[in-house]
């Protein structure tokens, strides 16, 4: 029974260490599947067909005749997908202006040379943690790159998007949001061929979310209308913050990395909730409304990723469109879906429940790190009348070796006598040799919901604790002058919480009753330093609760450990 009991528990640190970190990496880089690899392998068959028939693998927009427009400007083939044309206007370029909308969460600019974003600045969020960092900018575009909010329309299989447009707009050079009312931004552009088109944006105030009218009138008929978002998939600062494409097509959650995109992704139809791009802590997606039935298309070309979302026989296109932050209350107050955006992994309802508690001590405590710690004490209490009853089970278990081992070398030829004297000395000194196992594997999903509770958890960006942690949703670093960079550190200095963390839970494993096995004990112990390492580069508010629980570990297990001394010999 020590040998299951030991074994339990490395195979519970094999999971915490390295299944578990393996299911991070799989969720953030996830392999492609076998739809996605046909669909990789078509969309390459057909660009290399395309390349031979026109040479260079480019398309070239038409003009209302069909004849070939000289010195016209076409978008790169993507990875999957039809590829997209700039739809050629019908007056020469004129000079770009630009629309300059304030409201009380962002101040948004809207250039004419497409009717799209420029510039879209939440005024209550900071690119970094350190004092006098600019506003968090969400409009992210690679050299030679597309802005976002664009207007698509397909005709007979080819895909034209107004990037090269020239809008006008009689809309003034700023818009206040006010409280009394809607602001409204509108824009038109005619095409070569004639078409005329409109996109008018509408600013409520006091919220994350505005809305955004295409139609289009005249010129050739149109099979599909509809709006387009592009965004770089580079990675961020912090741990693991890597914008993806995300929606939610047909109640199906989807997402999708840099990865699967260039190996080509199929595209999505049905009703579609939210379509867009998210990282951890920021969500810029469209809301279609009328229609909402439509066709998502993904796609990855130069260095950004493009969704457009087209809708069959539409002149006429409306869509709410949500950009700020993944804050739960504010994504259930748009649409209930939307807190699908935030990755909770598998132990998503228990994330969430202590994301809430986590809300909740801020109300009493104005200080997140403080806040972790209660929540940490509240954990304990609540999980404290199982973990004591597992301990003296375990420490139980531990006065009973000796007789375990003279059973075992009096019986060794005997397994069915050694089973029954060894059942009948647990029942003579009320023991259960399991007692000790069952509740370190129900701790198994609290430390897995409160893993993805700190780390999705926005409220935890930038946000200070005492000291050097200024941010607890970074790794912790002590900066030390003239201190080398070292291994597995990302600046110049030390660990100090992770460091602390580690001593507890050293102390803690020393305190623990084991086995008296010293190849086991060396195993067991061995525990603490492969956690220390780990955390090294996990936000400094995930070592702050592990620390926090050793530490009420530590004294926990020093009371016990003096009941334990009181113990009548086993029988």
């Amino acid at each position: 029974m020590d040998s299951s009991r030991v074994l339990l528990a490395v195979i519970l640190s094999i999971v915490l260490v390295v299944a578990y970190q393996e299911l991070v990496l799989k969720r953030f880089f996830p392999a492609p599947t076998q739809q996605q690899q046909q669909a990789a392998e078509k969309a390459k068959a057909a660009k290399t067909e395309q390349a031979q028939a026109l040479g260079n693998g480019q398309a070239t927009p038409l003009t209302a005749s069909g004849t070939a427009l000289p010195g016209a400007v076409a978008t790169a083939a993507t990875a999957a997908g039809p590829q997209s044309t700039a739809m050629t206007p019908s007056m020469a370029l004129v000079p770009e202006r630009t629309v300059e909308v304030d409201s009380d969460f962002y101040v948004a600019v809207f250039t004419t040379r497409g009717a799209r974003l420029k510039s879209f600045v939440l005024t209550r969020y900071r690119q970094a943690a350190a004092k006098g960092s600019p506003p968090y900018e969400m409009v992210q575009v690679q050299p030679g790159g597309h802005l976002p909010l664009g207007a698509v329309l397909t005709r007979s299989g080819q895909v034209y998007d107004d990037s090269d447009l020239d809008y006008e707009t009689n809309s003034p050079a700023q818009i206040k949001v006010a409280a009394s009312g809607d602001a409204t931004a509108a824009f038109v552009a005619k095409t070569a061929d004639g078409a005329t088109i409109t996109k008018t944006f509408t600013f409520k105030p006091s919220s994350y979310v505005f809305s955004m009218d295409v139609a289009t009138s005249g010129g050739p008929a149109v099979n599909q209308l509809g709006v387009s978002m592009s965004q770089p998939l580079t990675a961020h600062q912090g741990y693991r913050d890597i914008p993806e494409l995300q929606g939610d097509v047909a109640d199906k959650v989807i997402t999708e990395s840099q990865k699967n995109l260039q190996k080509g992704v199929p595209p999505l139809t049905g009703p579609i909730t939210y379509a867009g791009f998210g990282d951890r802590y920021f969500l810029a997606v469209f809301l279609p409304q009328q229609p909402a039935i439509g066709e998502l298309t993904m796609s990855y070309a130069g260095d950004e990723a493009i969704a457009r979302i087209l809708f069959d026989g539409a002149t006429r296109v409306h869509t709410e469109i949500f950009m700020g932050p993944k804050l739960l209350e504010t994504l259930d107050g748009v649409n209930p879906a939307l807190h699908k955006a935030i990755d909770f992994g598998i132990f998503g309802i228990l994330a969430i429940i202590f994301l809430r508690a986590l809300k909740l001590f801020h109300y009493i405590a104005p200080n997140y790190g403080v806040d972790i710690i209660l929540l940490t004490v509240s954990i304990r209490i609540a999980f404290l009348p199982l973990s004591i009853r597992s301990q003296r089970s375990m420490m139980k278990m531990q006065r009973l070796q000796p007789q375990i081992q003279r059973l075992r070398d009096k019986h060794k030829d005997n397994n069915e006598q050694l089973q029954k004297e060894m059942v009948d000395l647990y029942k003579r000194n009320h023991v259960n040799p399991l007692g000790g196992c069952a509740p370190m594997a129900l701790q198994l999903p609290i430390f897995l919901g409160l893993y993805e509770a700190l780390l999705n958890s926005i409220e935890l960006r930038h946000a200070p604790f005492v000291g050097w942690i200024n941010d607890l949703s970074t790794p912790d670093c002590l900066h030390v002058p003239g201190l080398p960079q070292l291994p597995l550190m990302n600046c110049h200095g030390l660990p100090v919480l992770v460091l602390l963390m580690g001593v507890t839970s050293f102390m803690q494993q020393y305190m623990t009753p084991t086995t008296p096995d010293p190849n086991q004990q060396k195993m067991m112990m061995l525990t603490p330093l492969i956690f220390t390492v780990m955390f090294i580069n996990f936000p400094a508010g995930l070592a702050l609760y592990y620390f926090s629980s050793n530490l009420l570990g530590v004294i926990q297990q020093y009371f016990l450990n003096r009941e334990f001394q009181q113990y009548t010999p086993a029988t």
